[in-house]
C-alpha cells in the first residue's frame, strides 16, 4: 500500500513541526501532466500573442505606407489631368493655328519596320506613297481654290458676251 502513494515531508518552523502529505501516484501523475499541459498552452498563447502583435505592427505600418501612396496617387491624377487639359488647350490651338495658315495636317511621321533599321527598297517605296499622299491633299486644295475663281470669272465674262451678242444681233439686222 505504500507503494501506491508518494509522502512527502513539509519542514516549517519549530512550533509548527513537520507535516506529512501522501499523495496517490497516479492523482501526482495526473497533477504532473496537467501542470506540463497548463504549461504548454500558455508557451503557445503567448508565441500566438506576441505573432499577432507582431502582425498587428506589420498592419499599421502597411496602413501608413497605403495612406501614402493614396495621397501621391491623388497628386499624379491631379498632375495628369492638368496635363490632360493643357494638351487639349494646345490641340485646339494648333488647329486654329493650321485653319488660319491652311494646313491640314503636319508631317506625317514613319513607323519604325524594325530592329536595326530597314532596306533601302521599303524605305524608297514608302518615301515615294508618303510624297503622294501629302502632294493629293495640296493639289485637291488648290483646286478647291482655283475652281471658284474660274467660276468667277465664268459669271463676269458671261454678261460681257450677252451685252457683246446683244448689241452684235442689232448690227447684224442692221
Amino acid at each position: 500500500m505504500d507503494k501506491d502513494y508518494i509522502n512527502i515531508l513539509v519542514f516549517g518552523q519549530p512550533t509548527f513541526g513537520t507535516r506529512r502529505l501522501r499523495i496517490k501516484k497516479e492523482s501526482f501523475r495526473t497533477g504532473a501532466y496537467l501542470l506540463v499541459f497548463l504549461q504548454l498552452s500558455i508557451t503557445f498563447f503567448f508565441c500566438d500573442y506576441v505573432q499577432v502583435r507582431k502582425k498587428t505592427f506589420f498592419l499599421n505600418q502597411l496602413r501608413q505606407e497605403s495612406q501614402n501612396q493614396k495621397s501621391h496617387i491623388q497628386l499624379f491624377s491631379t498632375k495628369v489631368k492638368e496635363l490632360e487639359q493643357r494638351l487639349s488647350r494646345l490641340k485646339d490651338i494648333d488647329q486654329k493655328i493650321r485653319i488660319i495658315a491652311n494646313l491640314e495636317r503636319g508631317q506625317e511621321t514613319l513607323p519604325f519596320i524594325g530592329m536595326g533599321g530597314s532596306s533601302s527598297s521599303v524605305t524608297r517605296g514608302r518615301s515615294v506613297t508618303q510624297r503622294k499622299s501629302i502632294e493629293e491633299p495640296k493639289e485637291s486644295l488648290r483646286k478647291s481654290i482655283e475652281k471658284p475663281k474660274e467660276n468667277d470669272r465664268k459669271s463676269i465674262e458671261e454678261p460681257k458676251e450677252n451685252e457683246g451678242n446683244s448689241i452684235q444681233e442689232p448690227k447684224e439686222s442692221e
